[in-house]
């Protein structure tokens, strides 16, 4: 039952992010497969390797699942659970949910290259350090993956497999989109659901 209110909650709102020149900051996270979406083999052996380092992350990239976000800000967010994250999967989904006036931040990722032939473009360096200048930063959107995190790994659902996290983005996306600071109070959030 829980999953098809989640499915309820998609949004059918197909229109471009960002139209009239409006910023919508694009990033992706990565989400770990919870151990029972691994072997009990490859469960087994990643902890034997690392039976003396106890704080070490137990498995590689391939245990991870990938989410792309769009966040608008001036509130509506859209997430997509690719595959794998790269510039063939990505940028489709990107030129599909734009508005060609839409300007754009992110942030040094390989990913976002392509961008720059069809949109304002502006990106920060994290990996020196930077993490905004004046409206150019992915705050927001970093902001939202904590959110997301928080309520996935440590709050009500503990873990989530692959196969239903489009149903838990649709959750995340509408609470977020429909939220207290946009007007919408919990009655309001309970009649759109």
């Amino acid at each position: 039952m829980s999953h098809r209110i989640r499915e309820a909650m998609r949004s059918g709102d197909l229109a471009p992010m960002g139209g009239g020149g409006g910023i919508v900051e694009i990033d992706e996270t990565y989400y770990r497969i919870n151990d029972e979406g691994r072997s009990r083999r490859a469960k087994h052996n990643s902890l034997k390797k690392n039976r003396d380092k106890p704080f070490h992350f137990h498995g590689g990239s391939g245990h991870k699942m990938a989410v792309l976000s769009l966040v608008d800000r001036s509130g509506r967010v859209r997430r997509f659970h690719v595959k794998k994250a790269n510039k063939q999967n990505v940028l489709p989904i990107l030129r599909d949910n734009l508005d060609a006036e839409a300007k754009v931040t992110t942030d040094e990722s390989g990913l976002n290259g392509g961008l720059d032939a069809d949109y304002i473009h502006a990106f920060v360096n994290h990996g020196r350090k930077e993490y905004g200048r004046g409206i150019i930063h992915t705050n927001t959107i970093e902001g939202y993956f904590s959110i997301f995190k928080r309520g996935i790994m440590r709050g009500v659902y503990q873990h989530c497999k692959e196969k239903h996290l489009h149903r838990y983005l649709a959750e995340f996306d509408f609470r977020y989109s429909n939220r207290q600071a946009l007007g919408t109070g919990d009655t309001e959030r309970a009649d759109l659901a």
